[in-house]
């Protein structure tokens, strides 16, 4: 953390005449971190009950006919008999998909939350930063305005969509990958109870994931918010600074660091596909931009 903050400190050239260099504005990593808890602890959730149900199916005695009771009990006889393996593949996929619609109906719930929640608090730190930053120029006035500027509106539709997108597909595509195990150990014989650390195993690298996407999705949402917000206020150009702690730190992005560039024409992000972005627009990319505010009649160079 020292590294990472004395980088977007350090002066990385000295401002010409009739240009101020803004601090970095920088995301409310607090919130991300909160909302990646939230995610993490209704996956763990989600694990639990999922655990407790192959427990309960490997622990049947006599699986065929037991189960062939309950759903006989529940649902009245079944059409066609597939034999015992059938009725234990009917009863598994009516479990899961009863917990596939729980949990879908509570991450749609958390998304909304949280997707909202992200957006304030980052619209609060960027107007905090901005008014700190702009406490000594008359430009502070006109921040509020700026909440109500069409590529504002652009940029928190699609901050919200990408983040609940992120957050409701969770529960489908785990109960989809749980389901097609339980019903693999059930047609070979292998063993439900085998799920059981497998499921757990998938719960902490789903839990690290989760926490990871919130990271990224808080950063994101931040950089797209001050770039609107700073091209609204005329603002045209950002000094380009690199913040590590990457394993893999990406040399394209260490290369730019210190230099100018402009929102409307932003360089290369990544090699390999040619896309064009600013600080934080990459997957998982920590860099951060300050912004480049030129006075009238100031030169361009």
């Amino acid at each position: 953390m020292r590294g990472r903050s004395s980088a977007a400190r350090r002066p990385l050239r000295t401002p010409r005449a009739g240009e101020k260099v803004l601090p970095p504005l920088t995301p409310p990593l607090r919130l991300a971190r909160a909302m990646g808890a939230a995610v993490a602890a209704e996956l763990r959730a989600m694990t639990l009950e999922t655990r407790a149900l192959v427990r309960s199916l490997a622990r049947l005695p006599d699986a065929g006919a037991q189960v062939s009771q309950i759903l006989q009990a529940q649902d009245g006889p079944a059409d066609g008999d597939g034999g015992d393996g059938g009725d234990v593949a009917e009863f598994a996929q009516r479990r899961i998909d009863a917990l596939r619609e729980r949990y879908r109906q509570r991450f749609d719930a958390l998304a909304d939350q949280w997707a909202r929640r992200m957006i304030l608090g980052v619209q609060a730190q960027s107007s905090a930063q901005l008014r700190i930053n702009l406490h000594d120029m008359a430009e502070q006035v006109q921040i509020q305005a700026t909440l109500a500027d069409p590529r504002m509106r652009a940029v928190v539709q699609a901050s919200t969509k990408s983040c609940t997108a992120l957050i409701t597909r969770i529960p489908e595509q785990y109960l989809g990958e749980v389901q097609v195990a339980v019903m693999s150990a059930i047609t070979t014989g292998s063993g439900l109870d085998q799920l059981v650390p497998y499921l757990t195993q998938r719960y902490e690298d789903d839990a690290r994931h989760a926490h990871l996407v919130a990271l990224d999705q808080v950063r994101k949402a931040s950089a797209n918010v001050n770039a609107a917000r700073l091209q609204a206020l005329g603002v045209e150009e950002y000094v380009w600074v690199h913040v590590g702690g990457e394993r893999y730190p990406r040399k394209l992005h260490q290369s730019y660091s210190g230099k100018t560039f402009r929102y409307d024409d932003p360089p290369v992000i990544d090699e390999r596909t040619g896309v064009k972005g600013k600080p934080g627009d990459a997957i998982f990319c920590r860099c951060v931009a300050r912004p480049v505010l030129r006075f009238m009649g100031a030169a361009r160079t």
